[in-house]
């Protein structure tokens, strides 16, 4: 089936395009900027303008001095807590030789142009990881609809950093992660899979989300297998979780979530899985590992 894919400029995302890459019929990448333009102006009218608003002056000088003296000795920056994809997670395979198109300002996905360039390439599935709000116009095009590998369990918890928030809401059962068509809502559309990583002594946020990302991995490899096969069964989201915005995770809720770890919230769990488990087992639309086992023929997400 012919398949684009949508991805960030994330290390998670961009392996999750590489992997789809070595197991579908992809015709091309769309690789989203998602980075605010920087201020250029001088640094004597930025001095201007914050003197003028005192407020924000005293917070850009104490963010300043917080990630000069504190952030850098917080435990999700020391390097054996870092998030890592390998080498395809840094860079697309240029073995593959696809078309790649890099997008140009935020939610410029959506742009005429980039709408044109993907209809040229007649994609019957679109998948997306990490990408901004699709419109109407873009979603119209491939007859198989656009499917989207959400990191999180969406009956519980929907939009950004979804992981983290289960960690820091001290729910690490509610890690997961869920492959659902994208409708006009957020994270809210018909699910076809779901799954949930083993949680491990000694995992942490980065590593649970590496866990996470490669199980959908998976699940969206055979979600596209069984809609070329007429085997696909979605099942409607009739409740919604929590919407997590991206401002919400600010550096507070990071440092209270990596404060969890070290208050042995993943110890808790585990002592007491199968009561906590059985939640969140009897939520589980169309659960990964009960009904689709990886065929043989799939990639391995490594």
């Amino acid at each position: 089936m012919r398949t684009l894919v949508i991805v960030s400029q994330d290390k998670s995302d961009i392996f999750f395009a590489n992997q789809l890459a070595k197991s579908l019929d992809v015709v091309g990448i769309v690789v989203e900027n998602q980075i605010p333009p920087r201020d250029r102006s001088s640094l004597a009218k930025k001095s201007l303008k914050y003197l003028s608003q005192p407020g924000v002056f005293v917070r850009k000088v104490f963010e300043v001095l917080d990630r000069r003296l504190i952030d850098k000795h917080q435990d999700y920056n020391r390097p054996e807590n870092s998030l890592d994809f390998g080498e395809e997670g840094r860079a697309l395979n240029t073995a593959y030789d696809l078309p790649v198109l890099h997008t140009r300002g935020v939610n410029g996905i959506n742009d005429p142009e980039n709408v044109e360039w993907i209809r040229r390439l007649q994609p019957q599935v679109i998948a997306v990881c990490g990408a901004s709000i699709l419109r109407a116009e873009l979603l119209g095009i491939p007859p198989y609809g656009v499917l989207n590998l959400h990191g999180g369990l969406a009956q519980f918890y929907r939009g950004l950093f979804t992981t983290d928030w289960a960690i820091h809401n001290a729910e690490p059962e509610c890690v997961g992660a869920t492959v659902h068509f994208v409708s006009q809502g957020v994270d809210d559309g018909d699910v076809v899979y779901q799954g949930r990583p083993v949680i491990e002594p000694g995992d942490q946020p980065n590593s649970l989300y590496e866990k996470v990302v490669r199980l959908g991995v998976q699940m969206m490899i055979r979600a596209i297998i069984d809609l070329e096969r007429s085997m696909s069964r979605p099942v409607k989201l009739e409740t919604k979780g929590r919407l997590y915005l991206n401002r919400m995770f600010d550096t507070g809720a990071k440092r209270r979530t990596w404060r969890q770890i070290r208050n042995g919230v993943i110890a808790d769990y585990l002592d007491n899985r199968s009561e906590r488990d059985a939640r969140i087992e009897a939520a589980l639309i169309n659960d990964f590992n009960a009904v689709a086992q990886p065929r043989g023929h799939l990639a391995t997400a490594d």
